[in-house]
């Protein structure tokens, strides 16, 4: 992929892992994912924090690019790698 151009500043948002993935058209997923806080009572809950609408095509490409990048950190001892 060439380099992306940001005609606005995008901001990084922490994501620790998948909510749901919803399917609304044929070949279309709509995918949120979620983060962590603590509630006001102590407890743990989930939150929002983006939802995509991508096709399955695109599902597919970002689970291997990421699975692609954990084996390869994997097997070279990497504990994490730069996303660039």
């Amino acid at each position: 992929m060439s380099d992306l151009i940001e005609p606005a500043v995008v901001l990084d948002t922490f994501v620790q892992g998948v909510g749901r993935v919803e399917e609304i058209a044929a070949n279309l997923f709509r995918i949120s994912y979620y983060t962590n806080r603590r509630g006001y009572d102590g407890s743990q809950e989930g939150v929002c924090v983006a939802k995509f609408i991508v096709t399955a095509e695109t599902m597919k490409a970002m689970a291997a690019d990421t699975f692609g990048r954990q084996e390869a950190r994997r097997l070279t001892g990497e504990t994490h790698s730069a996303m660039n």
